[in-house]
């Protein structure tokens, strides 16, 4: 007796490359497409009304990050398998993803050679991150995150605002701008600003 297909929902914004991904899924005898969405709370939706044994999550959507989506369809499902896709190869993003539940962490450009094998690890229970990513991941093991403030003033930079404008945006003072990007600088090793700026984007924090 054969065993059912494994049912599958991929979630992406960009309609192209949700087709090719369902393709390249859809062409494998043990798996069946069981629905398609476009934004993050479309497939939270679509998850708890076609409960798939693996969803396939894009992580940037564009009302809600992965790591939000992978939460919310954990809550519904504490046993739910996610594997999220992504361009972004730091080690924060992966991260917070993993924190949030996802068993499965892959960059977009081995999908090709990966992502029906990954499926098929996690419907497993196995967990399977990009092998680039693992690598970040072992690297900056051990490192201090950045604060939701840290990271707040982070953004303000990277939008080219100056401490004063970042303090008026925040509602904090300058001088506190000046002491949380300090903090920063120093947990990222980071000489400068710009170069805060620079590893910060690296590794997927303002990702």
């Amino acid at each position: 007796m054969t065993n059912p297909p494994i049912r599958i929902i991929v979630v992406d914004d960009h309609p192209l490359f949700r087709a090719g991904v369902v393709a390249m899924l859809a062409a494998e005898p043990d798996i069946l497409i069981a629905g398609q969405a476009g934004t993050g709370r479309e497939g939270v939706e679509l998850f708890g009304s076609m409960r798939p044994e693996v969803s396939v999550i894009d992580l940037k959507l564009p009302d809600m990050d992965g790591d939000e989506v992978v939460a919310a369809i954990r809550k519904i499902d504490p046993m739910a398998r996610v594997i999220v896709l992504t361009t972004f190869g730091g080690d924060a993003a992966a991260r917070r993803t993993l924190a949030a539940g996802a068993q499965g962490y892959l960059l977009k450009t081995s999908l090709a050679n990966d992502l029906v094998g990954v499926v098929r690890a996690v419907h497993a229970g196995q967990h399977r991150v990009s092998a680039e990513v693992a690598k970040r991941l072992s690297e900056y093991r051990g490192d201090e995150p950045l604060t939701d403030r840290e990271l707040a003033v982070l953004r303000g930079v990277a939008a080219g605002l100056e401490n004063k404008q970042i303090a008026r945006h925040l509602g904090i003072a300058a001088d506190t701008v000046k002491e949380h990007l300090s903090h920063a600088m120093a947990k990222l090793r980071a000489t400068n600003r710009a170069h805060a700026l620079s590893i910060a984007l690296a590794r997927g924090y303002l990702a």
